[in-house]
C-alpha cells in the first residue's frame, strides 16, 4: 500500500517546510514570492490528499471518506479556535455559506468518486476545466461583460475538454462525466467563496464547510454504503487526509491573498505532470495523448486569458 511508503520522515519534512516558509514570509520575501511558496504548499497538499483518498477507497466509499474528513476537520478547527482566542467562529453570510457548501459538496463527492475509479491524471485534467465553467456561469448569471478574450478562452477550453473526452478513446463514460460535473459544481462554489472571503475568515469558512457538509456526507454514506466505520487501522491515514485537506484550502487562499492570479495560476498546473508520474509509478496508470493535448489546450487558454485580463486592469 502506498501509505506504508509515506513515513514520519515525510511528515517532519513538511513541518520543516511550513516553518521555513513562515520565517521567509516574515523576513525575506515579497508578496509574489510568498504567493508562489503558498501555491507549492497547495500542490503538495492537494496531491497527497488525492493519494489518501485513493488508498482509503479500497475500504470505504466516497461518502464515508468525506464523512471522516468533515468530522475530524471540525475537531481540529475547534481545537485551533480554543487555542487561539483571537480567531472567532463567525459568518456574516449564512445563506451564501449554505449555497456554497451544497455545490461544493456535490463537486467534492463527484471528484472523490472519480479518484477511486479513474486514472489520477484524467481526474486532474477534467478538474482544470473549472475556470471554463466559472466564466460561463459569470457570463450567464452574473452578467459579466463579454469580451473577445473570454470568447477565445471559452472556445480553446471547450476544444481542450472535448479532446480529453475524445470519442473513440474510451474516455467518454459515466465516470468521466461525473468528474466533469464536479468541475462545474466547483465553479459555482468558487463564485460564492469569493463573496464569503469579503467578510469571513478562511478558518470560519472551513469550519462552516465541515459543519454544513457533515450531515450530507453522513446521509450519503447511509444510502450508498454499508456504514463501515471501523477506522482504527486507517485512523492515521484519515487524520493525514484531514490535515492535508485543511492545509490545501489554507495554502490556496493565502496564495491568492498574496499574489496575482497571473503569478500563481501557471504554478498550479505542475500538479498534472506530478500526479501523472505518481499514477504511473504507484498504480501503473498511463497518460494518453488526448489527455496531454487536451490539458495543454486548457492550460494555454487559461493562462492566456488571465494574463490578458490582468494587463487590461
Amino acid at each position: 500500500m502506498l501509505f506504508k511508503k509515506i513515513t514520519m520522515k515525510n511528515n517532519f519534512r513538511f513541518i520543516i517546510y511550513i516553518v521555513i516558509t513562515s520565517l521567509m514570509n516574515k523576513f525575506f520575501l515579497n508578496n509574489n514570492s510568498k504567493g508562489i511558496l503558498w501555491m507549492f504548499g497547495f500542490i503538495i497538499n492537494i496531491t497527497i490528499m488525492a493519494l489518501c483518498i485513493r488508498e482509503l477507497s479500497y475500504k470505504y466509499n466516497s461518502f464515508e471518506i468525506q464523512n471522516f474528513r468533515n468530522f475530524f476537520s471540525i475537531i481540529i478547527l475547534l481545537i485551533l479556535f480554543i487555542l487561539n482566542k483571537n480567531v472567532k467562529i463567525n459568518t456574516y453570510q449564512l445563506r451564501n455559506n449554505f449555497i456554497r457548501n451544497i455545490f461544493h459538496f456535490i463537486g467534492q463527492s463527484c471528484w472523490t468518486w472519480g479518484l477511486t475509479v479513474l486514472p489520477l491524471a484524467l481526474v486532474f485534467s477534467l478538474e482544470f476545466t473549472m475556470p471554463i465553467w466559472a466564466s460561463i456561469i459569470a457570463l450567464l448569471f452574473l452578467k459579466e461583460r463579454i469580451t473577445l478574450n473570454k470568447i477565445l478562452f471559452l472556445i480553446i477550453g471547450l476544444i481542450g475538454t472535448y479532446t480529453i473526452l475524445l470519442p473513440g478513446t474510451n474516455n467518454i463514460n459515466f465516470y468521466n462525466l461525473i468528474v466533469l460535473f464536479s468541475a462545474i459544481a466547483y465553479a459555482v462554489a468558487h463564485n460564492f467563496t469569493k463573496k464569503l472571503t469579503e467578510t469571513d475568515s478562511i478558518l470560519s469558512i472551513l469550519f462552516f464547510m465541515s459543519v454544513i457538509q457533515l450531515p450530507f456526507s453522513f446521509i450519503g454514506s447511509i444510502l450508498v454504503g454499508n456504514m463501515n466505520y471501523y477506522i482504527l487501522n486507517e485512523l492515521p491515514l484519515i487524520i493525514f487526509l484531514t490535515i492535508t485537506s485543511l492545509l490545501a484550502h489554507l495554502s490556496l487562499s493565502s496564495a491568492l491573498k498574496n499574489s496575482d492570479a497571473t503569478v500563481i495560476l501557471p504554478i498550479d498546473y505542475i500538479r498534472l505532470p506530478l500526479i501523472a508520474v505518481i499514477g504511473w509509478y504507484y498504480y501503473d496508470e498511463i497518460m494518453t495523448y488526448n489527455i496531454i493535448i487536451g490539458s495543454s489546450l486548457i492550460i494555454f487558454g487559461t493562462i492566456f486569458f488571465v494574463k490578458n485580463d490582468f494587463m487590461k486592469k
